[in-house]
């Protein structure tokens, strides 16, 4: 495969993947849960954003960054906790306690994408 499908192929999959994921677990809170409450919809948005901006920024500087790709990587994992701890985190803590439910609400999105994102990494790095 071509590098240059890549951003195409993992735009692809992460919105699909993702799109997959919401209903499923939309589908699965939605038994006793108030999915407004959980800000499900701002995770997953959240999530595809950050992990679009961290691949496009590793595929665009790949040639002449090289050396850097793996801290470009690492920068986007922090930023996305980052975001999450400003957006989130304050939602899911205003009874004091961060349920496991609120986790995986952020969880379940932010896994996906860093495991496409680390697949897709390893391919640049090994065609690099």
């Amino acid at each position: 495969m071509k590098q240059r499908a890549y951003p195409i192929l993992f735009t692809s999959i992460l919105l699909l993947g993702l799109w997959g994921l919401f209903f499923l677990q939309s589908w699965m809170l939605d038994e006793g849960h108030e999915l407004s409450s959980l800000q499900l919809t701002k995770s997953y948005v959240l999530n595809a954003i950050m992990a679009l901006i961290v691949f496009f920024a590793i595929y665009f500087f790949r040639n002449k960054y090289r050396d850097l790709l793996g801290f470009f990587f690492l920068g986007g994992s922090l930023v996305k906790f980052a975001l999450f701890f400003i957006f989130l985190y304050p939602i899911f803590n205003e009874d004091g306690v961060l349920e496991r439910l609120e986790f995986l609400v952020f969880f379940v999105p932010y896994g996906f994408a860093l495991v496409l994102e680390t697949f897709f990494l390893v391919k640049l790095l090994n065609t690099v």
